[in-house]
């Protein structure tokens, strides 16, 4: 996990983390591109699982993910620091996700 790396190796360069960055929007294009788009729900450092030797990440636990315009859309789930506030109103779409990137790169870069 991200979370568990960027805790263990206290400085981590800018360069490695905006590779993560880029890898974990491709992630997310892919997710997003598939017919219907699969919103995860639960975007947020802890479900980021990172390779140590060659800095590959993946995002993982789909457990709360759920297809564009099923009625499950409209249900409020993820995790509350990391949800984006449209997620309150039960009227959203994949851009969730977005938000919750945002929050990650929030926490990479100050580990908080």
């Amino acid at each position: 996990m991200i979370t568990r790396f960027r805790k263990k190796h206290n400085k981590v360069g800018m360069k490695a983390m905006r590779g993560w960055e880029i890898q974990i929007l491709r992630g997310l294009e892919y997710l997003q591109s598939q017919e219907p788009s699969i919103i995860h729900r639960d975007l947020r450092c802890d479900n980021i699982f990172i390779n140590g030797h060659d800095g590959q990440v993946k995002i993982g636990d789909f457990g709360l993910a759920t297809f564009l315009h099923q009625r499950k859309t409209r249900s409020i789930k993820g995790t509350l620091e990391f949800m984006a506030p449209e997620l309150f109103t039960g009227n959203y779409n994949e851009l969730v996700d977005i938000y919750s990137f945002g929050m990650c790169m929030l926490e990479m870069v100050t580990c908080e």
